[in-house]
């Protein structure tokens, strides 16, 4: 596949997307769903989970250096064969469809309970994808650029968190192993889905300029950013909040930040919210971008942006349908199966397989 030179993106862009695709609604939740399984321990637990994200980057990386001109949409068909190869590209649209739906599941519920109390779920979903849309559209180049300047967000959201530490009490994390290696290993698995994103590199490894090598190392960077991120904000929830608190609080950070105020900013919070909502669209871009580019090569010539809208229609009506607790948990359950097969299983049988027909046609 022949990559034009206004979509080819550097090294350094690579792992800002990388970045932008990882972090997402997951943050706020994260210390509170690390206490409950893993107690002290469970900014251990993040950080063991990305260690295992850098594992499955490294699979994904290994699989897409055998086809550097391909995304896995072209490349599938010279593995599986036309037919089988296409039906999988259609399995990992619906994935990444699916993730956008429940990325923008959370960020609706979110914004709905913390700010906008009195407005339409509706109009929430539709303001939000119009936005998403428009920078969609674009091409590669564009979106990656803007993913640079949002990433700088995440640096402001750790100094604010780090006005949390004023009321911070390291006791609260010990014994660290309370609950055992265990149920520290079994927070790493929960905290291994708000991490994810990295399957990103599937689509966009093409588009980046560089040598195979550089390729990886860029994309290990930004894992390693997100995983920092992430531990520092799960440790900084722990010391901050004493166990018997944290089961009754959903999004710690944000309850850390609503105590604080100044003369001329009343709600520190807001601010936080603020600059997570402009990194959280960024990931429902990042999705719906991986999800457009497969429905752009399968039935409109490779154009994308012909895919966004009806694309978009799908994930507004996931959202919408998402209001139901017991929808919400079929789709997680979804989520987290196809996470497993098609990010973990699939790739690395892809993988063996690809050597395996390289060999034999040697």
């Amino acid at each position: 596949m022949m990559i034009p030179e206004k979509s080819r993106i550097t090294q350094r862009q690579l792992m800002f997307f990388v970045i932008q695709s990882q972090v997402g609604v997951g943050i706020l939740s994260l210390p509170h769903n690390m206490q409950a399984i893993a107690k002290g321990g469970g900014w251990i637990s993040t950080l063991i989970a990305g260690l295992g994200v850098q594992v499955i980057i490294l699979i994904l990386w290994a699989l897409c250096r055998r086809f550097p001109s391909d995304t896995i949409f072209s490349f599938l068909p010279k593995i599986a064969g036309k037919l089988i190869g296409n039906l999988l590209g259609l399995v990992y649209i619906g994935y990444f469809l699916f993730s956008a739906g429940k990325v923008l599941t959370l960020f609706a519920d979110v914004i709905g309970k913390w700010v906008l109390q009195s407005t339409p779920r509706w109009a929430l979903l539709i303001l939000t994808l119009l936005t998403c849309i428009y920078l969609v559209k674009e091409n590669i180049r564009v979106i990656a650029r803007l993913f640079v300047i949002s990433s700088l967000t995440i640096i402001v959201m750790v100094l604010l968190s780090l006005m949390g530490y004023v009321n911070m009490n390291i006791d609260y994390i010990f014994p660290i192993m309370e609950s055992g290696w265990g149920k520290i290993f079994e927070a790493a698995n929960e905290a291994l889905f708000p991490l994810i994103g990295y399957e990103v590199i599937l689509v966009i490894y093409p588009f980046v300029e560089g040598t195979n090598g550089e390729k990886l190392k860029a994309a290990s960077l930004g894992n390693l950013v997100i995983t920092l991120f992430y531990s520092f904000e799960v440790f900084t929830s722990l010391v901050i909040f004493s166990p018997s608190v944290m089961p009754a609080i959903e999004e710690p950070l944000l309850y850390m930040l609503k105590g604080f105020s100044f003369q001329l900013i009343q709600r520190i919070d807001l601010i936080f919210l603020s600059l997570w909502v402009f990194i959280a669209s960024t990931a429902i871009v990042s999705w719906l971008f991986m999800a457009t580019t497969g429905l752009g090569r399968l039935f409109h010539g490779g154009e994308h942006k012909k895919a966004v809208p009806y694309a978009a229609i799908i994930i507004f009506i996931l959202a919408m349908i998402a209001q139901d607790p017991s929808i919400t948990a079929l789709i997680d359950r979804i989520i987290r199966m196809s996470h497993y097969v098609l990010v973990i299983g699939l790739p690395l049988i892809l993988l063996i397989f690809s050597y395996f027909t390289r060999t034999r046609r040697v």
